[in-house]
C-alpha cells in the first residue's frame, strides 16, 4: 500500500553537498562538485507545520500517494531531480510549471531576440556559494571568490538561483551579461550564536570597486546585486552604507533589500496564476509573502506606488548539477534584487551613459498599474508592473 501524506507536512530533506576549497582560500575556476543522490523523505502528521508548504527538491516521492494533495503541491518547491509518483492530481503538471517558470516574463524574451541582452555589461553579485559550472552562466563567469566560512561550504541553493535570475542564459533577465561573483558571510557565528554583521559585505563591495578600475571597457561592472537587508542598528550597517556610497560615486549601481534607501524602496515582487503567462499582466497576482497584508491594509504598496517584477513561480539554476533547475512556488525579495539588476544591465546596454537614477525614473514613468478584485466590488491596487520594452524605448528615444 502506498503511503499517504497528511494535510500537515513535515519534510526532512537532506542538504545538498558539494566540494569546496580549504578555508580562507579563494577560487576563480570551475570545480567538480558531487551530485547528491535523490533522498527518500520522511513525512509525518505534524500539527506545528504549516499546511500547503513543502520542499521536494531532490526528493524521492515515488512511494507516496499525492492524489489528493493538489493545493499542497502547488505551494511546494521542487526540482529536476524530484522523483514523482505515477499518480498525481490531474491539474498538477510539474514539468509544465518548471518550463513556465524559466520565462523571465514581462516581454523580456522578445527583447532578447532583438539583441537586447545586456551583452558586455558586468553584473557583480555578493551572495552564498556558487555552483560555478552551471550552464546558465558558466561561460560568462569572469570572477569567483570565496571568503570566510563560505570557503568551507558546498554550492548553495541561493547563489546559483540569484545568478541565474539576473543573467541566466535561458531563465535570466540579461542573458549575455558578464558575471562577477563573491561568496561571503552575512554575519558571524553559527545557528543560535549567529549575529548579523554587514562588515564582510562592505569589504566585498570595496573589492569590486578596486577590481572595476582594472577591467577593460566593455567588461566593466555596472551594478552590484546583494539579496540582503539590514537595519540602522545592524552591526556593520555604517560600513556597508559607506561602501555603497563609494560604489555609486565610482559609477556602480548597488541594489539590495533596504527600504530605507529611496533608490531601492520602490521595488517589490509579485506572483502569477499557476499556469499563467509570465508576459501577461492579466495573469499577475499579489506576491505570496505579502498577499494577506494587502487585504488587511498593512501592505506598504496599497497606494499602488510600488514597481513590480516577477518573484513567485520562478525556475532558477539548482546546485544539484550543471544542468539542473529548481522551481520555487514562493519567492521573496532575494529574487527581486537580481531581477532589477538584470533590468539595469539591459538599460546600460541600450544607453551606456545611463545612471541608476535615470533608469529608476524611466521605470516609474512607464510602469502599468495593476489591481486585484478578490470579491465583487472590492478593488485592491497593489503596484505598477514594470514594462521593460517601454522603459528601454524611452531611453533610446
Amino acid at each position: 500500500m502506498k503511503r499517504r501524506i497528511y494535510p500537515f507536512l513535515c519534510l526532512l530533506l537532506a542538504l545538498l553537498t558539494a566540494c569546496a576549497p580549504p578555508p580562507n582560500e579563494t577560487r576563480a575556476a570551475a570545480v567538480i562538485c558531487r551530485r547528491p543522490a535523490a533522498v527518500a523523505v520522511s513525512m509525518v502528521n505534524d500539527p506545528d507545520t504549516d499546511a500547503g508548504w513543502g520542499d521536494f527538491r531532490c526528493a524521492d516521492l515515488r512511494d507516496w500517494d499525492l492524489s489528493d494533495m493538489e493545493e499542497e503541491l502547488f505551494a511546494a518547491d521542487f526540482d529536476t531531480r524530484t522523483q514523482w509518483p505515477e499518480n498525481l492530481p490531474g491539474n498538477f503538471d510539474p514539468e509544465r510549471l518548471l518550463e513556465l517558470g524559466k520565462d523571465p516574463g514581462l516581454g523580456l524574451q522578445a527583447l532578447h531576440e532583438q539583441g537586447i541582452t545586456g551583452k558586455g555589461v558586468g553584473i557583480a553579485i555578493i551572495d552564498q556559494t556558487l555552483l560555478v559550472e552551471h550552464r546558465e552562466y558558466a561561460d560568462r563567469l569572469r570572477l569567483y571568490q570565496e571568503y570566510h566560512t563560505a570557503a568551507e561550504d558546498g554550492a548553495s541553493a541561493h547563489g546559483p538561483a540569484v545568478a541565474s535570475i539576473a543573467l541566466g542564459e535561458t531563465v535570466g533577465v540579461a542573458p549575455e551579461a558578464l558575471l562577477y561573483f563573491i561568496a561571503d558571510d552575512v554575519g558571524t557565528g553559527t545557528e543560535g550564536n549567529f549575529v548579523r554583521d554587514m562588515t564582510y559585505y562592505a569589504e566585498d563591495v570595496d573589492r569590486l570597486i578596486s577590481l572595476n578600475e582594472t577591467l577593460p571597457e566593455g567588461e566593466k561592472i555596472r551594478v552590484i546585486s546583494m539579496s540582503v537587508g539590514w537595519t540602522a542598528d545592524t552591526a556593520g550597517a555604517e560600513e556597508i552604507e559607506a561602501a555603497i556610497g563609494r560604489a555609486r560615486k565610482a559609477g556602480i549601481a548597488v541594489i539590495c533589500v533596504n527600504s530605507r534607501d529611496p533608490l531601492l524602496e520602490p521595488w517589490m515582487g509579485m506572483g502569477r496564476r499557476r499556469y499563467g503567462d509570465p508576459n501577461e499582466r492579466a495573469d499577475c497576482r499579489p506576491g505570496a509573502f505579502w498577499r494577506e497584508s494587502l487585504y488587511s491594509g498593512e501592505y506598504r504598496g496599497r497606494d499602488g506606488s510600488l514597481l513590480l517584477v516577477p518573484m513567485d513561480r520562478r525556475t532558477a539554476a539548482s546546485p544539484a548539477g550543471a544542468g539542473e533547475y529548481a522551481c520555487f512556488a514562493e519567492g521573496g525579495m532575494s529574487w527581486v534584487v537580481p531581477y532589477v539588476a538584470g533590468l539595469y544591465a539591459l538599460a546600460c546596454q541600450v544607453e551606456p551613459e545611463i545612471t541608476y537614477e535615470e533608469f529608476l525614473a524611466a521605470a516609474q514613468a512607464t510602469a502599468n498599474p495593476i489591481s486585484i478584485w478578490p470579491e465583487e466590488g472590492k478593488e485592491y491596487p497593489y503596484g505598477r508592473v514594470v514594462d521593460p520594452a517601454a522603459l528601454l524605448a524611452g531611453l533610446k528615444g
